[in-house]
């Protein structure tokens, strides 16, 4: 009776914990008490570090997809699965650097961050080479993002992982280098014919529209710079505010999806604001954002801060 009462148990509890993520590890020399876990800028859960640094987290139910952990002042992007039991370990001395996974889903994550420390240092070295020519450019960022996805492809052959995994590592591959394709044509006053080169034959893989990195910065760094190239080569401007009013219409005629448009009307509207401009051409860009602008939400923020900066 009692072995039949505990099998039912196990039965009954390993259902339970079908569907839960697991997601825990250790900070060393932590820099906050607590540590936080964020998908879409909504909070997931957060918990108090134990004495020792250690934590844990048990998410109950999850839409697989691209989340973030907080430990106060940094951040960094994972990956998490359904049935994912993933444990970190980081000293907030050397965060990114030091920052390893392990368990159930640490493999995908462990090479999103190799991904993501490969383009830190490439960036730097692209930034040292922006006055080459620009054929000289493109073999170069070709060759350094060729090397990424050869490396990817690699990985891929010794391990499975999700398309939704791949996905996300692909895309964290890839816009980081096309955006510094963007920061060339701006930094060398590159004409609209000569760009066209530049991105090929990546045209066919880059999406505008991609829900799963609405909130991945360096896609929405890409699209912010695509659009302000895109406004400056093919439309007639006669002023800063002409500018980038113009700039709000082309990110509404260009993405479809709410989310990804939402993310960079914002972006955009943030670094306008910032700049501090007369007020009557604030008012005039605000007239525009809020017509292409279909969330009251975003509207309001916005709103909130072209009134606190008044002040």
């Amino acid at each position: 009776m009692f072995f039949r009462f505990f099998l039912l148990f196990y039965i009954v509890a390993s259902c339970d914990n079908s569907n839960k993520t697991f997601f825990g590890g250790k900070i060393l020399n932590p820099s906050s008490d607590k540590i936080s876990l964020y998908v879409n800028d909504n909070l997931i859960d957060e918990t108090k570090l134990n004495s020792d640094g250690s934590f844990e987290i048990i998410i109950d139910s999850i839409n697989p997809g691209l989340f973030n952990f907080y430990h106060d002042p940094e951040f960094q992007y994972i990956i998490l699965e359904k049935n994912d039991s993933l444990k970190i370990r980081l000293n907030t001395l050397d965060f990114d650097e030091s920052l390893v996974y392990t368990g159930s889903g640490s493999g995908k994550n462990n090479f999103l961050m190799d991904v993501f420390l490969k383009s830190e240092q490439d960036e730097i070295f692209i930034n040292s080479n922006l006055n080459l020519k620009i054929d000289q450019f493109k073999r170069l960022v070709d060759s350094l993002y060729t090397n990424q996805f050869n490396s990817f492809n690699t990985y891929l052959s010794e391990n499975k992982i999700s398309i939704l995994s791949q996905d996300i590592i692909n895309s964290a591959i890839l816009y980081p280098y096309l955006s510094k394709f963007h920061s060339f044509i701006i930094r060398n006053n590159i004409s609209s014919e000569e760009q066209s080169v530049l991105f090929e034959p990546y045209n066919s893989i880059i999406d505008f529209n991609s829900k799963s990195l609405g909130y991945f910065k360096p896609y929405i760094d890409f699209i912010y710079l695509d659009i302000y190239n895109r406004v400056k080569n093919e439309i007639k401007f006669n002023s800063v505010i002409d500018f980038n009013q113009k700039r709000l219409i082309k990110t509404d005629e260009l993405i479809s999806s709410n989310l990804v448009k939402e993310r960079v009307l914002r972006f955009h509207a943030i670094g306008f604001l910032l700049q501090k401009q007369d007020d009557s051409i604030n008012k005039s860009f605000l007239e525009t954002f809020t017509k292409v602008s279909k969330n009251k939400i975003l509207d309001e923020e916005i709103f909130n801060l072209y009134e606190k900066l008044k002040e």
